[in-house]
Parts: structure tokens; sequence; C-alpha cells
């Protein structure tokens, strides 16, 4: 039980992480397929936590007993 604990924290830290900042330099000198020149990519999980939140702040919260 103790192992499941550490693994739900260690996926909550990532999560806040990615939150906070979504976005890494690039390491390229100029144009590249990752960053489309921006130099900035974004880190693993970033847009899949961001598509999550938006989906659920979209979707509308149903009170007890409506359908």
């Amino acid at each position: 039980m103790d192992h499941v604990l550490i693994v739900l924290g260690i996926i909550a830290v990532l999560i806040l992480f990615v939150l906070a900042s979504p976005t890494k330099a690039c390491r390229c000198a100029g144009r590249c397929a990752r960053c489309k020149g921006t130099g900035r990519r974004f880190r693993f999980g970033a847009r899949l936590v961001r598509r999550v939140i938006v989906q659920a702040h979209k979707r509308p919260w149903r009170t007890r007993g409506e359908r």
C-alpha cells in the first residue's frame, strides 16, 4: 500500500511541475522540427495535462438527480 501512495505522490508532483513550467529550452541552434523556430519545447505530458484541465472546465457539472 505504501508503494501505491508513493507512486501517486510522484505523479501529483509531476503534474504540478508541468503546470508550473510547461515548456523548456530547445537545444537546437536554429529552426528545427521540435520547436519550430521558437526555441521552446513542451515538457513530457504538458499538452495532455492542459487538455484534461480544459476539458474538465468545459464539461458542465451536473447536480444530483439531474439528467
